[in-house]
């Protein structure tokens, strides 16, 4: 990073500013001291899945994982998925998502009107899916019973980065 930012410099472009997504919701996402007894290899596991960004990469580490200690746990896996879930949610500038009771909270950090009114817009979010504007942008969507928190997070995060691509693309045909 250091290095990136040195060469920006040198070219005289700003380097960009890493934005970094905080996840907390109502799962179990912990790597259990019977499945991995020494604290030091489960710490090590930590910083590693925190450095996940991309499936190719997540697969190798639970593949290793289960190599060395056995069938991961759901708790394991359901750790897996956030650390894929943060990734991709700051990589398209959402800086949290939070639960609170039948609601998750999709906090961005600027307001991209055609991406939210996008995913708005979809069927599945008709009357469930609510822009906040205002200092503090977010998303709001209402979980419906049953549905499991975090897999709506990764798909609400999934339709989002779409439409920001999307944007991406036609500012890209009109230059």
């Amino acid at each position: 990073k250091l290095l990136q930012d040195a060469v920006l410099d040198a070219q005289g472009e700003t380097p960009r500013e890493e934005i970094a997504c905080t996840v907390d919701l109502t799962v179990a996402a912990n790597i259990p001291k019977d499945y991995v007894y020494s604290g030091e290899q489960r710490m090590d596991l930590y910083r590693r899945m925190a450095a996940l960004r991309t499936e190719a990469q997540a697969d190798d580490l639970c593949d290793e994982i289960e190599d060395r200690f056995g069938e991961l746990p759901e708790s394991v896996m359901n750790l897996v998925s956030v650390a894929l879930l943060r990734g991709k949610a700051a990589a398209n500038g959402i800086t949290e998502i939070s639960q609170t009771g039948d609601r998750l909270r999709f906090s961005l950090q600027s307001l991209d009107l055609a991406a939210a009114s996008g995913v708005c817009s979809e069927k599945v979010y008709r009357g469930r899916l609510l822009l906040e504007a205002g200092d503090r942008p977010a998303l709001v969507l209402r979980l419906k019973a049953g549905e499991r928190p975090l897999r709506q997070a990764g798909l609400l995060v999934d339709a989002y980065a779409g439409f920001r691509q999307e944007e991406d693309l036609v500012s890209e045909d009109r230059s």
